[in-house]
């Protein structure tokens, strides 16, 4: 399947302190530096099931953005409809984790995704549109969002990132004549963020009532909400060692939009999802390099 996916790439920058940090003092701590981006995140987890992808992003010309260029064209993603700036710094999201990379807090510097706004969008919608699925995360502009759900021709799969980025999200539908797409993957507090009230089940009801076809409502440990008009259905999580939560949620997307491209649609794709989701903790990276299709078989 030739599938689309449009949004950040950045650089993770994960800490792991050993010991409770100590103010004003040196704190121990295992440091890694990841090559992410929930869309970069979700291209390359698609590209190792075998998909034909495009990464449609911006990168810097700083050695990180060079490192994941290389990266992404050797899982064969296509950058051709990507975008590198002169004099620009790759977008850097440092985070404070707890052990199994749950995080406590976090800092960002985005600056490059400016550029992510609706006139770069507009020049690329044709290319776009010939794939057969496409992607987005919210880090796109509200009005290259709004332009997106309004002129995607083909099913149209949105993360929303975090609960600021979701409230971006309703403006972005807000401003749109279409107001509905294909299928939405959050989690609890970016569904309240959207919704405005914090029971799950309802939040999930209510946001395919206002035109998400398919949502995908993830929960962690409590498993995910499945909803659309026509049905509803909670799903248990898939226990497992978790060595690294990070990129947990792309992983579970990648594997929904997987299923639906191989024609396995509606809850039914949960089940790729969460396993793909418990496949991916089990690396450091938010990304398990080892992801393919035999995750699935079981």
């Amino acid at each position: 399947m030739k599938i689309a996916v449009i949004g950040e790439s950045n650089i993770d920058i994960a800490v792991r302190p050993y010991g409770n940090t100590r103010q004003g003092g040196c704190t121990p701590a295992d440091i890694r530096f990841h090559h992410g981006g929930v869309a970069r995140n979700i291209a390359h987890n698609l590209a190792l099931l075998g998909h034909e992808v495009q990464l449609v992003s911006v990168f810097g010309s700083d050695d990180f953005a060079e490192q994941m260029m290389v990266e992404c064209e050797q899982a064969g993603i296509d950058l051709s409809l990507s975008t590198q700036y002169e004099n620009m710094k790759s977008p850097i999201f440092l985070s404070l984790n707890d052990e199994v990379g749950n995080m406590q807090s976090a800092v960002s510097d985005i600056e490059l995704n400016g550029f992510l706004d609706l006139d770069w969008l507009m020049k690329r919608i044709d290319a776009i549109n010939r794939a057969e699925m496409v992607v987005a995360d919210t880090l796109i502009s509200v009005e290259a969002l709004s332009f997106l759900i309004d002129h995607c021709l083909v099913p149209l799969y949105i993360d929303t990132v975090s609960p600021n980025r979701a409230l971006l999200l309703a403006e972005a539908v807000k401003q749109s004549y279409r107001k509905s797409f294909f299928a939405l993957k959050c989690n609890l507090a970016e569904a309240q963020a959207l919704i405005g009230i914090a029971d799950a089940s309802e939040s999930a009801s209510l946001l395919a009532d206002k035109g998400v076809e398919n949502v995908y409502l993830t929960m962690g440990e409590e498993g995910v909400i499945y909803c659309s008009r026509k049905e509803a259905q909670r799903f248990p999580a898939i226990e497992v060692e978790a060595v690294n939560v990070t990129g947990s949620g792309d992983a579970f997307f990648a594997g929904v939009i997987h299923a639906n491209a191989i024609g396995i649609n509606d809850k039914a794709a949960v089940a790729y999802g969460l396993k793909a989701a418990c496949h991916n903790v089990k690396s450091e990276a938010p990304v398990n390099p080892m992801l393919c299709l035999s995750v699935f078989d079981d």
